[in-house]
């Protein structure tokens, strides 16, 4: 009796295995089959088409990367001049006047860029789900039953939300723009994120990256009313271009969630690397995000200055003692095209 339990037993065990391959391969084959389609083609072509139109080209300068505040001495009485001093080198051994309370974007650094084009929004859901679709990706956000799941599933309240992803998924999926397009399509460096927030100028009378380097509600971004109207009860992310763009053309660069970027995180990171272009450390644990949660508050200005950092695979955070892991509803990201030469026309799929 014994023997012939344990043959039912590994026989259903067997049965079941097999329809969950063959459940599996059939979900696989059918995604392998959208991302084929002539619907599916279109949708790309037509994410082409829109990326293209949406770049901004970014002049190449130089400027202060990090709390340029360090260099310039004030009055005694908190005012600055309006620009710190260029060059390569710190003019003063004296400390003087942080803009941030960070202490990883201190000393700041010279840094030299070349011309680039950035993209003027935050990449959407809608967006990635022509990536997802070409790509035959599982759906995003993932599917699961875990607590972490179900909040980031929440907070896609519309295709136009700025998409929340792992950064390795922001990576893929600026690197499969570069396939289709024909073009280097990638994350921004550090450097390059925060050049264009700053309009390639340190400028202590523009702390905010809006028109006019100052706040206005409800122009600038949402009032806390308009904010729960906008993010409601379990959204995480308000739609993108809402609000006015920064003197460059960019978009939701604050208070919209977080874009990741290329680099990796060190407390030093901006004393690594060449000046030229710098790239950061080569190795690390955690990459960069920089931006500003919905949540915070606007208690301190140059919040464009100011870096964050996460381990890229999976989101950890301590409660009541206790770890536990949160969704990837918040960090979002924008694209760069590392060329200085003008763009060439949008390219046409066969």
């Amino acid at each position: 009796m014994h023997s012939i339990y344990l043959k039912h037993s590994f026989n259903t065990l067997f049965l079941l295995g097999s329809a969950l391959v063959l459940s599996a391969c059939g979900v696989e084959a059918e995604r392998q089959k959208r991302a084929q389609s002539p619907e599916t083609q279109a949708k790309v072509q037509a994410l082409i088409d829109k990326t293209q139109k949406q770049l901004v080209p970014i002049k190449g300068g130089s400027f202060w990367l990090g709390d340029f505040g360090v260099l310039m001495p004030s009055d005694g009485e908190g005012k600055f001049d309006e620009f710190p001093p260029p060059g390569p080198e710190l003019r003063s051994d004296e400390e003087h006047l942080p803009l941030t309370i960070g202490t990883d974007n201190k000393p700041p650094r010279w840094v030299t860029l070349d011309s680039f084009h950035m993209q003027a929004y935050k990449v959407t859901y809608e967006d990635f789900d022509v990536f997802v679709a070409a790509n035959a990706l599982p759906p995003h956000p993932p599917e699961g039953k875990e607590t972490y799941h179900r909040i980031w599933a929440d907070a896609r309240t519309s295709g136009a939300i700025p998409v929340g992803v792992k950064w390795q998924q922001a990576k893929d999926y600026c690197l499969w723009l570069g396939k289709v397009t024909g073009q280097p399509f990638d994350l921004p460096t550090e450097a390059q994120w925060e050049y264009a927030a700053s309009n390639g100028q340190n400028n202590t009378r523009k702390p905010f990256p809006t028109p006019t380097g100052l706040l206005k509600e409800n122009q600038t971004h949402p009032s806390f009313k308009k904010k729960e109207e906008l993010i409601g009860r379990f959204g995480a992310l308000y739609p993108v271009g809402l609000y006015a763009p920064s003197p460059g053309g960019l978009y939701d660069l604050v208070g919209n969630g977080f874009d990741w970027v290329n680099d990796w995180y060190a407390p030093d990171g901006y004393a690594q690397g060449d000046g030229h272009n710098l790239k950061g450390p080569e190795t690390g644990t955690e990459k960069v995000l920089r931006g500003k949660s919905p949540g915070d508050g606007w208690s301190f200005g140059f919040p464009h200055l100011d870096r964050y950092h996460e381990n890229p695979e999976v989101s950890k955070f301590k409660s009541s003692g206790q770890e536990k892991i949160a969704p990837f509803s918040q960090e979002s990201f924008r694209c760069v095209v590392n060329q200085t030469a003008p763009l060439a026309p949008p390219k046409q799929l066969p």
